[in-house]
Order: structure tokens, then C-alpha cells, then sequence
């Protein structure tokens, strides 16, 4: 699909979906998106059959299991898509679909690229790879092949978050995303109108002197408590940030 994207991107007529698919290649393109609807329709037919069986076996709605402590159990967010309503009608497949696509396509080749920026960032860096290393060593212990690893271990990776986003502010996984104004704003004494599709460069943002002092040096205390205190909810943002942001970050950020 990557390169079906970019093929699109760095060509003008390739971009009207009219030419586009005089293209030979465009045939290519459905087979493979069909490819993997299929995929993704098969785990939520898969998941929607199981849930069926669990209700008609054991009678517990969600608002059910939600109430009752001895019922409770571990909820997915495919299961909540599942049973959501919206105006009192269930979201569609295809609305379903789409969202699934979401959190198992697009995050794996992002997070694989974070992390291997964030190693490369550590092994030109050694100093600050030494005092990551002092971190692991003092909550994990020596044994850390054999040391389990909770969600509770991991919060106190302090210096490991700080590095983590120090590595993602200088190389964000994803350079720039695109939005669409509701209503005109004015920049610069320009007016944009609204519906005009516009392109956020996080880039640019991750490296503005005024915000980021010496932007282009990596200093993983640039996120400590104290120094993201000053900052404002936009000047760090390489999951995104409003009610579109990325849905997957936490996750991203566990991994």
C-alpha cells in the first residue's frame, strides 16, 4: 500500500481518480485493499460471532458487566465498536472496518521506525545510553532477561520516556499530516477559507527555535517534568493532538 500511496503523491494526474485508474497498476491497488478488507472483516466477524456466544450464553450485557464487579471482565476496543449506538443504531461494518484498519495497519511501520531512530539516537549518544542503561539496571535488577515487566515497571522509566520523545521530536515517524478548516482563519493577514485541505509540517514545529532552545541537539531533558511544565499542548506533537490524534499513542509509547 506504501507504494501504491506514493506513486499517487509524486504524481499530478495520478492524484484525479479518474486518470488514475487507466493505470494498470490501479487494478493492483483494489486487489490488494480488498486483500486486507478481508482480513480485517474476518476478525470482526470473528469477534462479533464470539461475543454473541458469550451473551446468549451468560445473559451479561456491557452496561452489565460494567456494574458488576463479579462479571467484569477486560473489554477491547473492537468489542466497544461492537456494541456502541450511535442515534440509536449500531455503527455499520464498514464504519467498524475502518477503525480496525486504523490500529492493525498503521501503526507497525511507524513504531518500527521510532524505535530504530531511538537506538540510533542512542548509540551516537553514549553518555545518555549509559545513564538509560544505570535506569534499566536500578528498576530491573541484574536479572533482567528473567524480570517481569508490568505496566507499573514501566512508568518508572523515567529517563527512558524522556529519551523516547526526545528521539521523536528530532525524527517524528510521521513528518506531516494533513487537516481540513471547518471555518476561514487568518495567518499572517491571509485569509484561508474554510474546506481548504491544508498540510501540518511537524517537522517545522519539533524544531522551532523559539520554542526548542538549540532545536537540533538531542537532549532527552528537554522533556522532564520540569521543562514540558513550559510548554504549551501543541509545541510536542508527533502522535497528532486535538480529537484526532493518533489512537494508537499510548500503545506506541509502551512498545
Amino acid at each position: 500500500m506504501s507504494t501504491f500511496i506514493l506513486r499517487r503523491v509524486f504524481s499530478a494526474l495520478r492524484s484525479f481518480p479518474s486518470l488514475f485508474f487507466l493505470y494498470p497498476y490501479a487494478r493492483e491497488q483494489k486487489r490488494v485493499v480488498r486483500k486486507l478488507h478481508n482480513f480485517t472483516n474476518s476478525v470482526i466477524d470473528s469477534r462479533r460471532k464470539m461475543l454473541e456466544q458469550e451473551q446468549a450464553s451468560s445473559k451479561v450485557s456491557f452496561e452489565q458487566q460494567d456494574e458488576d464487579v463479579y462479571t467484569k471482565r477486560r473489554i477491547t476496543f473492537l468489542d466497544l465498536l461492537l456494541s456502541v449506538n450511535v442515534n440509536g443504531k449500531p455503527l455499520s461494518r464498514e464504519d467498524i472496518r475502518e477503525e480496525v484498519d486504523t490500529f492493525m495497519f498503521e501503526g507497525h511501520d511507524t513504531t518500527t521506525s521510532g524505535i530504530s531512530f531511538t537506538i540510533w539516537h542512542l548509540a551516537k549518544y553514549q553518555d545518555v545510553q549509559q545513564r538509560l542503561y544505570e535506569e534499566i539496571d536500578r528498576i530491573l535488577g541484574k536479572d533482567k532477561k528473567t524480570a517481569e515487566l508490568t505496566n507499573l515497571k514501566i512508568q518508572e522509566f523515567e529517563y527512558l520516556d524522556m529519551v523516547v520523545k526526545e528521539s521523536l521530536r528530532l525524527i517524528p515517524p510521521v513528518p506531516i499530516i494533513g487537516r481540513c478548516l471547518l471555518e476561514d482563519m487568518e495567518m499572517n493577514g491571509v485569509t484561508i477559507p474554510a474546506g481548504t485541505n491544508i498540510s501540518i509540517k511537524i517537522c517545522n514545529i519539533h524544531t522551532n527555535p523559539k520554542i526548542w532552545p538549540n532545536p537540533e541537539k538531542f537532549d532527552p531533558e528537554r522533556f522532564s517534568k520540569t521543562n514540558e511544565d513550559k510548554r504549551g499542548p501543541y509545541d510536542f506533537i508527533p502522535f497528532s493532538a486535538g480529537s484526532r490524534n493518533c489512537i494508537g499513542q499510548r500503545y506506541a509509547m509502551m512498545e
